[in-house]
């Protein structure tokens, strides 16, 4: 009767025993909150018909969820930036009070953890809020596309939200190995040498070396999972990291294992191909192709990435509801703030110029 009611066989697939079928959403409904014809409460009782209510604001809610999301990986980003700029700023301060002799040992080595703890809290926000709202939002919208089966109202979407803040965690772990190896390096050349500060060297020396192998194995896992996405600028900010680590472990002579020519030529070939997106970072390829062809090393990589490259995060606050779109690629942006999706873009014939 209820069905009849409020037209729900225009809304679901029913058979004949009053049963809706898997993927059986029809249509979006077009009538408000569903409210029993004798008292005109809601109905929110039976599963079937708060379904139907929930359905009425799919593709606010939705929206509402992007929006939020943005602006949250806005917020960490400037904090990130914040703190590099932090780091930077103050290492030769941070050096100079380093105490001598053997009597320091126990505050250098505190001072160099708290240190080294400088961008831990917005690594912890940035993979807190995307283990607790990012990633359980990305696997419900799949799981009910999957349920509804009706591309006009739902489709799988290939977000990018995770591995961009995914991006940021990588970003801060680059940031802090470069300033411990340069921690490390200046170590050393303390006079008169001791025993105390020796033993920290190479303890932070073993850690740099631990955690940028680890990181560099997990980069090459997100590196695929953005190939298989059509991340292309994702992919390319990963593979700069990537070598980032590798540059710092080759400083340490340790052997990173990553065929360095092979991910150069990615990035290559993506900064051509795709201008809009993965272009941004063509001056930052030719930087790094620089460092990485000389053997050196850049005194803060954060100086690799140009002002035009660091333009994307604060744009993601700034999404309009009812203007979120999607790319042939199925990954949403907000057409209100971008041209075309800032992820994959246009692709174009490679043009000549930047040779191996």
């Amino acid at each position: 009767m209820l069905d009849t009611f409020w037209a729900l066989k225009d809304t679901y697939k029913i058979d004949g025993n009053g049963v809706i079928e898997n993927g059986a959403v029809t249509q979006l409904p077009n009538f408000g909150i569903l409210k029993c014809p004798d008292c005109w409460e809601p109905s929110r009782d039976a599963a079937r018909y708060e379904l139907a209510n929930q359905l009425q604001d799919l593709t606010t809610t939705i929206e509402h969820f992007h929006s939020k999301i943005g602006r949250k990986l806005s917020e960490i980003h400037q904090d990130y930036s914040l703190s590099e700029e932090l780091l930077y700023h103050t290492f030769r301060g941070f050096c100079e009070n380093l105490k001598r002799g053997p009597l320091g040992g126990k505050y250098n080595q505190q001072a160099i953890w708290d240190r080294g703890n400088t961008l831990r809290e917005i690594q912890q926000k940035a993979t807190k809020f995307r283990d607790d709202i990012v990633a359980p939002f990305e696997s419900n919208i799949t799981r009910l596309a999957n349920f509804v089966q009706n591309t006009n109202i739902l489709e799988c979407v290939a977000s990018p939200f995770r591995l961009r803040y995914d991006l940021v965690y990588f970003q801060c772990r680059l940031i802090t190995l470069e300033d411990a190896l340069q921690v490390y390096q200046y170590l050393l050349k303390i006079e008169p040498a001791d025993q105390h500060t020796s033993i920290i060297a190479q303890s932070l020396r073993i850690q740099i070396q631990e955690q940028s192998v680890g990181e560099g194995l997990s980069l090459g896992r997100k590196i695929t999972a953005s190939k298989s996405l059509h991340l292309k600028r994702i992919e390319v900010e990963l593979r700069i990291i990537q070598i980032g680590l590798h540059m710092i472990l080759k400083k340490l002579d340790i052997v990173s294992g990553l065929n360095v020519s092979a991910s150069l030529s990615n990035i290559r070939e993506l900064v051509q191909q795709f201008p809009d997106t993965a272009g941004k970072l063509l001056r930052t390829f030719i930087s790094l192709r620089t460092y990485v062809n000389n053997g050196t090393i850049p005194t803060r990589f954060a100086d690799l990435y140009t002002e035009d490259t660091k333009e994307l995060a604060p744009l993601f606050k700034q999404h309009e509801m009812g203007k979120l779109q999607y790319c042939m690629h199925k990954h949403p942006f907000s057409a209100s703030t971008f041209v075309e999706c800032p992820e994959c873009g246009t692709e174009v014939a490679p043009p000549t110029g930047l040779g191996h």
